[in-house]
């Protein structure tokens, strides 16, 4: 049987089960803030075609990094531990 002088876990705990996390949770900030953004872009007339240009431009970035940093990757060399 459960000892009844434990606590019982939030409906939320499932986000923030594991180990302590200290700091504030800048990616989780930065998700709601990209959200907002977004809702007040397509909320504009012409947002909504606004924001497919955007899209290109951000997935063209992602692809040309992703390239870059394989590169540097394979020609970098590893270092012996």
């Amino acid at each position: 049987m459960s000892d009844p002088s434990k606590k019982k876990p939030g409906p939320l705990w499932m986000f923030f089960y594991g180990r302590r996390r200290r700091g504030f949770p800048w990616l989780l900030a930065g998700i709601f803030a990209a959200a907002l953004v977004f809702g007040f872009v397509f909320a504009i007339p012409g947002g909504a075609d606004f924001s497919r240009g955007v899209a290109a431009a951000l997935f063209g970035l992602v692809l040309a990094a992703a390239i870059v940093l394989a590169v540097v990757a394979v020609l970098r060399p590893r270092r012996r531990p």
